[in-house]
């Protein structure tokens, strides 16, 4: 075991693999929930295991950011998650992914851990963040970059005591019935590709992106869950250029039946190779009324092969045009709105059914 990390050829195994002993007793169609909550274009995504094994993607960002008196009561969207992981019968929380430092992510984490017990920590080891030379000490950019340093030392102070596993591109990790394969992590992907993938990318002519939106995104921890026959990628906020290490020219990763919009459906992601290799069935956009869901993003997925269902947390005020059937929006007006989240029922056999809990508008897909 390296210093700070767990391999997922030990302790990993050892500490994490008796849940999946907790699962024999449960049904062969015992669903895994997923739950994307609303946390206005910051990242916040909850998966429990029909085991009661607890998984949450980001933690949104700080007090006084974000959210802000929502109508549904929320002043934070720790709010949330503490409501959504109240909703699924948790009082503490398993595993969290940290993707990345960046506020939108990691932002909500100190006021999370003092209102709920998080067990273990997973993250991509130190912050990359470090000052711009080239731009003012007050910029956007500096700004970003201090807070990311802030964030990072903080957050080091408050898990000290608690597991702690540095994430590498190949480590499995399982939470009881529900995988984890690491395909990218601080700026790395996998050597080799996944089981299933490794033909060659399509649309690898995609010119490189300068724009990163803050290195720290490029370096986010890129997740493929497994659960049955279902696939889902979670990949933060990886980037152009880092998706196209992950599918160009060989496509290490392969379909996906479940896609959550890489940073929030902003320009610097979602690279056409990436979407063109996942194929995904489902997709699912964490954007908010002004952040995400960029014109080009949108075109890309919908242009997706075999996509079978679209969802987005909200509707664009910027691009309505592109917003589409409002059944698939969960908050179709501007903020504040009442924090509607979309909701995965999903079983080992690949029948999928995502619910709106707005209107309770309800899809079933059964996966290809």
């Amino acid at each position: 075991m390296r210093a700070g990390s767990l391999c997922a050829g030990n302790l990993l195994t050892a500490t994490l693999g008796c849940l999946l002993v907790i699962g024999t007793s449960h049904a062969a169609d015992a669903a895994l929930t997923m739950l994307s909550i609303d946390m206005e274009g910051g990242g916040g995504t909850l998966f429990v295991t029909p085991e009661g094994r607890s998984l949450l993607i980001d933690t949104g960002s700080p007090p006084g950011s974000g959210v802000r008196d929502g109508l549904d009561g929320a002043h934070s969207g720790v709010d949330r998650i503490v409501a959504a992981a109240h909703s699924l019968h948790l009082e503490s929380i398993d595993y969290l992914i940290i993707t990345h430092y960046h506020a939108d992510h990691i932002g909500g984490v100190f006021e999370l851990l003092a209102r709920m017990p998080i067990s273990t920590f997973i993250d991509h080891g130190p912050n990359r963040d470090a000052p711009i030379p080239d731009q003012p000490a007050d910029s956007i950019g500096n700004r970003m970059v201090r807070d990311s340093i802030r964030n990072y030392a903080e957050y080091l102070r408050v898990i000290s005591g608690h597991p702690h596993v540095v994430a590498r591109p190949g480590d499995v990790l399982r939470f009881g019935s529900l995988t984890d394969t690491i395909v990218a992590s601080d700026g790395a992907a996998i050597a080799k590709p996944l089981r299933g993938a490794g033909g060659h990318g399509a649309k690898c002519d995609t010119p490189p992106m300068a724009d990163n939106g803050g290195l720290e995104n490029e370096k986010s921890v890129g997740s493929i869950l497994g659960f049955g026959k279902v696939r889902i990628a979670a990949l933060g906020d990886l980037t152009w250029n880092r998706e196209h290490d992950l599918f160009c020219p060989i496509d290490k990763v392969g379909h996906v039946q479940v896609l959550l919009v890489t940073n929030h459906g902003m320009a610097q992601s979602s690279n056409p190779a990436s979407i063109a290799a996942l194929r995904p069935d489902i997709v699912i956009m964490g954007n908010s009324a002004t952040k995400g869901a960029m014109p080009a993003t949108v075109d890309t997925i919908n242009a997706a092969p075999g996509l079978q269902g679209f969802w987005k947390l909200h509707a664009s005020t910027a691009h309505p045009d592109l917003n589409g059937d409002p059944d698939y929006i969960a908050n179709p007006d501007p903020a504040p709105d009442r924090g509607q989240s979309i909701r995965l029922e999903i079983t080992r056999g690949g029948r999928i059914t995502v619910t709106n809990s707005r209107n309770a508008f309800t899809r079933t897909y059964q996966v290809r």
